[in-house]
């Protein structure tokens, strides 16, 4: 399958390492707004023969394209997929999916009536130990708490206080730390539990208008979950499913590198597979075993589970105050 990666960032570098894992995957072409940087990305990782694109355009009037991998700014999630799926290409879409609810209703309009594939890039709940994760919860018994941590120090912030304004703090790429990291224990809460009855968010502002830190709490009707997360501070980071006969670990929630069972008296039962480095490979291969099936929507990656997550996400922020250009423009 022909790909073109859009965006020259950090997590294009960790995609296309795991997607040469894949033999189904091609790699078609790049595109980057600098041509300059998309050769760079390309000879970092030894590639020729390889096209450069410079406009979404461009990757949509190229018949070769098969599919497109979405690592743009998260302001343009919705706009680059709408014209991608409308160009007849699948689309792979970095999460979060989009800036708020409205956006991603747009996609998966322009999905359904261009009958192409599209699935959020959601890596962790493709991993091997999250389907390892899966079959544990029944070992807790009833599920009563889970806590879910993401605190992550991030090097952008000096250059914050510093006085400069790093993309990922400011609000006109829909950035800020729920949608970033808080994201990752938010989506398997709700892969695993579905959605919340009320959500009830708090957190720290920074004087951009986008969250540092916060705690999103999530009712359900006999359990109860908690997000806590931050590019402010830097935490463990652990994440516990707690039931009436005893608790799941989980160290790194993004990752899931160990999972394990701890019973009350504290004896524990190592669940997780060997942690794979290439963790993306999964979700790539996945996207393009469906895609060549014909499936236009992935079982475990589903549009609804982007649906639910997003809408927690546009409560959080409401409550917390951050808004997007996006949201702005539904109240015109």
């Amino acid at each position: 399958m022909n790909f073109v990666i859009v965006g020259t960032n950090f997590i294009s570098d960790t995609l296309l390492a795991a997607a040469k894992t894949v033999s189904e995957f091609s790699l078609y072409g790049v595109c980057s707004r600098a041509e300059q940087s998309g050769h760079a990305f390309l000879a970092k990782h030894a590639i020729k023969n390889v096209k450069v694109f410079t406009t979404i355009e461009q990757v949509c009037s190229d018949d070769s394209v098969n599919a497109v991998y979405i690592a743009a700014p998260n302001s343009l999630h919705k706009s680059y997929a709408v014209a991608c799926l409308n160009a007849g290409k699948h689309v792979l879409g970095e999460k979060p999916a989009a800036a708020n609810s409205q956006e991603l209703a747009a996609i998966l309009i322009a999905a359904k009536q261009n009958n192409r594939l599209y699935m959020e890039a959601m890596m962790t709940t493709h991993l091997p130990n999250f389907a390892v994760l899966q079959q544990a919860i029944t070992k807790i018994g009833i599920p009563r708490k889970f806590i879910g941590q993401y605190s992550q120090y991030s090097s952008r912030y000096d250059k914050y206080k510093n006085g400069e304004y790093p993309n990922t703090f400011l609000p006109e790429f829909a950035n800020g730390a729920l949608v970033d990291l808080g994201i990752y224990p938010l989506y398997i809460l709700i892969a695993l539990w579905g959605a919340p009855n009320s959500i009830q968010a708090s957190g720290v502002l920074l004087d951009t208008g986008v969250d540092g830190a916060g705690d999103v709490l999530l009712n359900y009707t006999d359990k109860q979950a908690v997000i806590s997360y931050s590019k402010i501070s830097q935490g463990d980071n652990f994440t516990e499913i707690q039931g009436e006969l005893g608790r799941i670990r989980i160290e790194a929630v993004s990752l899931l590198k160990k999972v394990r069972f701890i019973t009350h008296d504290g004896s524990v039962e190592e669940l997780s597979q060997p942690f794979d480095e290439h963790f993306m490979r999964h979700e790539v291969a996945h996207f393009i075993s469906i895609a060549n099936a014909g499936q236009l929507e992935s079982p475990i990656n589903s549009h609804q589970l982007s649906i639910n997550v997003m809408a927690v996400l546009d409560k959080a922020r409401q409550q917390l105050g951050v808004i997007y250009p996006a949201d702005q423009k539904l109240t015109k």
